[in-house]
């Protein structure tokens, strides 16, 4: 049968109007709350927060360029929420001032020490918007403390913290949200509904990328704030389990341009392809940890760094779904989102909540064409947030929740593997095994893994 939407069906519908009632169907669904009441791993309400009309006291770890971006997102919504930023916290007097300043703290809600800031019986959630480095570590001592966690994306810095974080969150039972905005986006919930609903039938392989430009060639340079020194910046501290290197204007450097070393952060695979492989592993309607990754890695373009201008990645699942996924910061043509299955294939905008389901010809008397829409904001981090409040509350599952976050952390840990080292990573979710190709144990990353093995 053809797909052309103006053939004639059997019946006295056409295909069209079928379309367009499933449409308007669809967006009617989107604007349901029903559609995002899930739970997947069992999750009660706090006990610390009981009932709609107790407030949640915020603890804000790390106030530089993203912690503040937190902030101010924030600040509008706090009554709607009823959140109140009770503490704050970072390594930076300077930084911490300043949010101490914003969110209307007195002094003894200014933190250097994020263990301080957890002993603080009234704060019930933290918010971890540290360099990457210290994700893991203080999402583990916020749950050790009992609070509930939103941590930035990545989760962790290696792939072992992660799995400690996943361990950690199922044993507390307390809230976890990882920091992927597109994953609270309506579309990639509709598309999994899809999935499950064997509208693509097996899924084959999908495709994504996250790319853009710098015009200055030199993309996460920012300039060093001449203020900064070892007497306001615990700068030992900050560098966590990363080697030691002694205060000096590369010190500077790396502190404020940090995003451009491999002791603090993976590059372009957990600061931008994370938003790619949270989302779309979500849309999968079932994530799973990779069976195998590799990854490429190039820096021919902006060579002022550590890590990669260009990166390619593999990553096949168990299932046998494949994703290819891309990422620069030297181009700005990327890769549509796409999911690829045997009846139909799904194309996902990449500025709006707008989803396109496509029959392959073959199956185009099963299954008919859809198109999804929502009006609601596209990546909006306070989507998020209304999404950690309310799961604290009521209970249920967080989009971004551990369950996904680790499966996603996983495939980009072991992507940073291939890249670096130049292997193929087969893994084993049973045993958290990593073996190259030759069939040989490899131990996870870690803080003293060479930078690459061409350096």
């Amino acid at each position: 049968m053809p797909t052309d939407s103006k053939n004639i069906l059997t019946t006295s519908e056409t295909r069209r109007s079928f379309i367009t009632k499933t449409a308007k169907i669809a967006v009617a669904v989107s604007a349901a709350p029903a559609l995002f009441k899930h739970t997947v791993y069992g999750q009660a309400p706090s006990v610390n927060v009981v009932g709609a009309n107790n407030k949640i006291i915020l603890g804000v770890i790390g106030t530089g360029k993203q912690g503040s971006s937190h902030l101010k997102s924030m600040q509008p919504k706090l009554g709607e929420w009823n959140v109140k930023v009770g503490a704050v916290c970072d390594l930076y007097q300077k930084h911490l001032d300043s949010a101490q300043k914003f969110a209307g703290l007195e002094s003894k809600d200014a933190y250097r020490d994020h263990r301080r800031l957890l002993e603080r019986k009234d704060v019930d959630a933290i918010l971890v918007t540290t360099v990457d480095n210290w994700h893991g570590p203080c999402t583990l001592d916020g749950l050790d403390a009992g609070k509930h966690v939103y941590c930035e994306k990545p989760m962790t810095r290696f792939a072992a913290e992660g799995w400690d974080v996943f361990d950690k969150v199922k044993s507390t039972k307390k809230v976890y949200q990882c920091g992927s905005q597109y994953t609270a986006d309506p579309m990639y919930h509709k598309v999994a509904e899809w999935v499950k609903g064997g509208k693509l039938g097996p899924l084959v392989w999908a495709q994504g990328s996250y790319c853009r430009n710098n015009k200055k060639n030199d993309e996460w340079e920012f300039p060093v704030d001449a203020d900064a020194n070892p007497s306001n910046l615990d700068w030992d501290r900050w560098q966590g389990g990363a080697k030691k290197v002694p205060w000096s204007a590369n010190a500077a450097h790396r502190y404020f341009s940090w995003h451009k070393y491999y002791d603090y952060n993976s590059g372009i695979l957990g600061n931008l392809l994370s938003h790619r492989f949270y989302p779309l592993m979500l849309a999968t309607g079932n994530p799973e940890f990779p069976s195998r990754v590799v990854c490429t890695g190039t820096r021919k373009v902006s060579t002022n760094r550590e890590i990669s201008d260009t990166t390619h990645i593999l990553a096949e699942f168990p299932s046998g779904l494949t994703f290819v996924i891309a990422g620069t910061t030297v181009n700005e043509v990327g890769l549509p989102d796409m999911i690829r299955g045997r009846k139909a294939t799904v194309s996902l905008s990449g500025s709006a909540n707008q989803a396109k389901l496509q029959p392959e010809q073959l199956f185009s008397e099963e299954v008919d064409a859809e198109e999804f829409n929502d009006p609601a904001p596209y990546g909006k981090i306070e989507n998020l947030h209304t999404n950690f409040y309310k799961c604290i509350r009521e209970g249920g599952t967080p989009f971004c929740n551990v369950d996904l976050s680790v499966r996603a952390s996983t495939v980009l840990a072991l992507a940073e593997m291939s890249e670096r080292l130049g292997v193929v990573c087969f893994f084993d979710e049973k045993t958290r095994t990593i073996r190259n190709g030759e069939g040989k144990v490899m131990p996870p990353m870690t803080y003293d893994t060479p930078v690459r093995i061409n350096s």
